[in-house]
């Protein structure tokens, strides 16, 4: 039986905290729950409910609630402000966007070692087919690559938003990926 569609971002946002999607950066509900918790000193990362709406990368953790004010300044509700530890940009070999579209995988990906919005902008590239596979088979550690295969299955017409890194990172031991998003196009 396949899950049901992702239709909206807070619906994606509940699934994905409740790790349906598989390997995630470690995330909190709410500014209020990172707030309360043990989040040591890593840098963190602002995320927004709302579709392609602003967020605040390489947030210091005592600078947190000047970045969720500066959100909100954007029109950012304070209630779709969460939380995730922020990943190691620095040690990004591929990042992208990936779908199944009949029956041939597609791409949009960077190299560039920016956070995803960013790097696809200055620098996406598209392929399609075994050059996307080949990209993929290159990159992800098998781990991350059957993962990202069953999500492509799971949930069709949808796209996967992911960060491949250099080293295992997230809330699975032994992923190289990090799976962002996982929408209906």
């Amino acid at each position: 039986m396949r899950p049901k569609p992702v239709l909206t971002k807070h619906d994606f946002v509940k699934r994905y905290q409740a790790n349906e999607f598989g390997n995630r950066s470690p995330t909190w509900d709410s500014l209020d729950d990172w707030l309360r918790g043990d989040y040591g000193e890593g840098l963190i990362h602002l995320r927004n409910r709302v579709a392609g709406g602003p967020t605040a990368y390489d947030v210091a953790p005592l600078s947190a609630i000047i970045e969720a004010r500066k959100l909100q300044e954007l029109g950012v509700k304070y209630s779709d402000i969460y939380v995730s530890a922020m990943a190691p940009t620095h040690k990004t070999v591929l990042q992208g966007e990936v779908q199944r579209t009949h029956n041939q995988l597609e791409l949009f990906f960077s190299q560039l070692k920016f956070p995803m919005r960013e790097a696809l902008r200055k620098d996406g590239r598209q392929c399609c087919g075994l050059q996307a596979l080949c990209w993929l088979r290159g990159y992800l550690n098998q781990k991350s690559l059957d993962w990202l295969m069953y999500l492509l299955d799971a949930y069709e017409d949808h796209v996967v938003e992911f960060s491949t890194y250099s080293v295992c990172w997230g809330t699975k031991p032994g992923f190289n990926t990090v799976y962002w998003e996982v929408r209906q196009y």
